[in-house]
């Protein structure tokens, strides 16, 4: 008989086949364990300590998942989930590994009875693209103009978190900042356009186009629901309008500064850009109306060599030549600057105290080690233009849209303001609360909301909510599954539908409501036609999301299900885990 012949080194773990596919099922559902109390207006919060001693207080399913540090595969795959969720949407982190440890839950009973994994992924692919179709189907369009309809939409992706007590001052709080920023890249174009020409045309006709295609952010809100309405009239399926309709950068241009002290009823959307710095001499202005600005990407000081520079000097004259020298560049370098009559001046490097001097003597006000976007910001707000070298300046350059800057103190810490702006297109968010924590939590409930916000701009329709998305899903894919589908997929595809149910009856558990019973009239009604019958998540009872007003972005609802899905599908093909890691040694 011949001997087995290893080809693995045995010192690393192995499994494989049906044992690998168990392992990874168990991993998916243990993963979704951990954050599926998490879920609803209901939902538990989880105290997580870091390495560092720190506190982190939170339902927010991506942030509990990312401070997790896991061993198995499947549960790492599992968590990075939630992280393309975040990115994507920003929202329904915990609904995609809820909804995704049910996938592979439903998909354990097709493995024990020998079902091959394609076959089911088969069922699984078949499932996903008629839901997509029932989601479309049961879409509504919303008015991204209507302040009402928007506070309500963002209201109900907020109701399940931390900061839902203070529901009406984050819903404004959101919205104001994402209606700041938006702008269509049309406009963008017409900006920079219209920077170029400042020279050559009159004040006053430069800015009557400009006021004309942007004369608040709601006009760029009105902008995209038009181009949605005519998507709907031309009789086309809901659908993701042209990529290039809007711009709403949130990551970039919405900067939300947490000040511990005061009342979170003191929080605000400023009409500019707050930064946390203070003038660099203390004879320089702290309160200018109308400021003119200039941003430099340069130091102010002395230009010293690359490399270190040894001087050999034999003469006193010379040495007093050195020093002349170096002041002469600097005073050069402050009248370049005081050459466009300048009010503040804003550096990303150093402002030498000779260069302080000079700026003082000609009044103006200086900032100095400003962050790269923070620069971007108050360029974006002021009409400024970043340049790299006082030779450049031009009159162009300079930003005159800040209608007033100051310097205020908060706490123990001086912020500078550029308040006031006629047309910012970046915001700053100002988070006042009790405590660290709270603020933290506060900042990543905001995130989420914006999020909401800015995913309805881009694609202006909206599923109901509190599981009656996930309701309606499952009874018109289970009767598709009888009516439609043939061979063993069936039952795979059937499963599907049977998993959609884990939402509402989450939802229904988290509330304390009666999960079976209330899971049959939903089914009823949702077989009669009722498609906007869902969980009211407080008391965990069957309600008409009409009446009861939660609604949900389709584009949330469209990507936890493809994630979802996806993601089962991934790890069901997975039929071998082989470690990386030896075995310790004895």
């Amino acid at each position: 008989m011949q001997s087995p012949v290893i080809v693995l080194n045995t010192n690393k773990q192995r499994e494989s086949g049906h044992k690998a596919q168990m392992s990874n099922i168990a991993a998916g559902k243990t993963v979704a364990d951990v954050v599926r109390t998490c879920l609803g207006p209901r939902a538990m919060l989880k105290m997580l300590l870091d390495p560092m001693g720190g506190i982190t207080l939170t339902n927010d399913g991506f942030a509990i998942l990312r401070e997790c540090e896991v061993a198995h595969p499947a549960a790492k795959s599992m968590i990075e989930l939630s992280r393309t969720q975040d990115d994507e949407v920003g929202d329904g982190t915990t609904s995609v590994i809820i909804l995704a440890g049910e996938m592979l839950a439903i998909s354990a009973p097709f493995l024990e009875r020998k079902i091959h994994p394609v076959v089911i992924l088969r069922g699984f692919q078949k499932a996903l693209e008629d839901a997509q179709k029932i989601l479309r189907s049961i879409a509504v369009h919303v008015d991204t103009n209507n302040r009402e309809q928007m506070l309500g939409l963002i209201k109900s992706a907020i109701g399940t978190k931390f900061v839902s007590r203070w529901n009406d001052l984050m819903c404004n709080l959101a919205l104001s900042a994402v209606q700041t920023v938006a702008c269509r890249t049309t406009d963008l174009e017409a900006a920079s356009t219209d920077a170029e020409s400042k020279m050559d045309v009159d004040a006053d006709s430069s800015a009557a186009p400009k006021q004309a295609a942007q004369p608040t952010s709601a006009a760029s809100v009105d902008a995209v629901a038009s181009v949605a309405s005519s998507v709907t009239a031309e009789g086309a399926k809901p659908s993701v309008p042209e990529v290039d309709v809007c711009e709403v950068d949130i990551k970039r241009f919405v900067r939300i500064e947490k000040v511990p002290g005061g009342e979170i009823e003191e929080s605000r959307v400023l009409d500019g850009v707050m930064i946390n710095k203070d003038v660099v001499h203390p004879k320089m202005r702290r309160h200018i109306e109308n400021p003119r600005i200039v941003l430099l990407d340069c130091p102010l000081e002395y230009k010293k060599g690359e490399s270190q520079t040894n001087i050999e000097i034999s003469r006193e004259s010379d040495w007093s030549r050195v020093l002349e020298i170096e002041e002469e560049q600097i005073k050069h370098m402050c009248e370049k600057i005081a050459a466009v009559k300048p009010d503040i001046v804003i550096t990303e490097k150093g402002v030498s105290d000779l260069a302080q001097h000079f700026l003082v003597k000609n009044n103006i006000t200086a900032l100095r080690r400003m962050r790269k976007t923070d620069n971007n910001r108050i360029a974006r707000a002021t009409g400024a233009k970043i340049v790299t070298s006082p030779d450049e300046l031009k009159e162009q350059d300079v930003g005159t849209d800040c209608g007033l800057f100051s310097v205020e103190k908060i706490g123990d810490e001086y912020f500078s303001f550029f308040t006031k702006c006629t047309n910012p297109k970046a915001c700053t968010v100002l988070l006042r609360g009790p405590g660290k924590d709270t603020l933290n939590e506060i900042d990543r409930n905001l995130q989420d909301a914006m999020c909401v916000a800015r995913n309805v701009l881009f694609n202006p329709y909206l599923c109901p909510g509190g599981g009656a998305t996930e309701m309606a899903l499952s009874v018109q894919l289970a009767q598709r599954a009888k009516s439609d589908i043939d061979g063993v997929e069936q039952w795979p595809y059937a499963g599907v539908a049977e998993a959609m149910e884990v939402i509402p009856r989450t939802l229904i558990q988290n509330g304390g409501g009666n999960a079976i019973r209330t899971l049959t009239e939903l089914r009823a009604k949702h077989a009669a036609g009722q498609t906007t019958w869902g969980v009211d998540g407080e008391k965990g009872v069957p309600v008409d999301m009409n009446e009861y007003g939660v609604w949900e972005p389709l584009a949330v609802k469209l990507q936890t299900i493809k994630t979802a899905i996806d993601s089962a599908s991934l790890l069901l093909r997975v039929d071998d885990i082989v470690s990386g890691t030896a075995k310790k040694s004895e």
